[in-house]
């Protein structure tokens, strides 16, 4: 079994176990790719930028690259970049900065850097920039031993979000308050471990779920889905901070 040191602590309190059911209609999740998309593949684009839930559902941590190295620890870097990726380019590349600054005098970490800045302004990104990309995350935010709820959110705050208090840690609660293009990672367990999800409203007002897991389908999943809701639902998902970002 995969064992992903995530730290970041998981509380089961009493209102977290008793969180209401997400009673969102069914909504169709099978626009989506099922498998991961072929590492050198450009990512769909909508326009001018990643259409950001068909790019997505096609990426996982688990890679299968040779020069990839940390996929059991990564899910907290997946989940910032996927939190960039849904506001559009120009947070993304404001988490480029983020991360180009961390890793300053790092010849080879700022060589992947700008070669993921290129392919953003070529229009050509592919899995394997965002990959390679989280492998120098991991070392700009030194989360190679899984990360803490804090650490997820430096990271998230990087590409330019403002962190918003909601007061509660329940996810219905949680996505009841998030607006358009606001978004809420989400704790969960994956197999027994720790593992670190995002939740996020499209400006067509539907909320999905990212999970870079190892999951059986799209990584990708709309609310009301059958999948979503085994995430969302369960009784041990919440997020900690009790915040939202927008």
């Amino acid at each position: 079994m995969r064992s992903v040191a995530l730290l970041f602590l998981l509380s089961c309190a009493a209102g977290v176990a008793g969180c209401a059911a997400d009673t969102a209609p069914e909504t169709r999740d099978d626009d989506y790719t099922v498998g991961d998309f072929r590492a050198d593949e450009v990512l769909p684009y909508a326009g001018r930028w990643l259409d950001a839930p068909k790019a997505l559902a096609g990426v996982g941590q688990f890679d299968r690259l040779k020069g990839t190295i940390y996929d059991d620890a990564k899910c907290s870097t997946m989940v910032a970049i996927a939190a960039a990726i849904v506001s559009g380019e120009e947070r993304f590349v404001r988490l480029l900065d983020a991360v180009e600054a961390k890793r300053e005098g790092r010849r080879e970490d700022l060589a992947t850097v700008a070669w993921v800045r290129d392919a953003v302004v070529a229009r050509a990104l592919t899995p394997r920039h965002l990959l390679e990309l989280t492998e120098v995350m991991v070392r700009a935010y030194g989360v190679g031993n899984g990360a803490y709820d804090e650490q997820i959110a430096e990271m998230i705050r990087a590409s330019g979000y403002v962190p918003v208090k909601v007061g509660s840690t329940k996810p219905a609660v949680l996505i009841d308050h998030l607006g358009e293009r606001e978004i809420v990672p989400l704790g969960t367990v994956a197999e027994g471990v720790a593992h670190i999800t995002l939740l996020w409203k499209d400006a067509r007002g539907t909320v999905r779920l990212y999970d870079s897991d190892d999951v059986k389908g799209p990584h990708v999943m709309p609310r009301g889905s059958a999948a979503y809701r085994e995430r969302v639902e369960a009784p041990d998902s919440a997020w900690e901070l009790g915040e939202k970002y927008r």
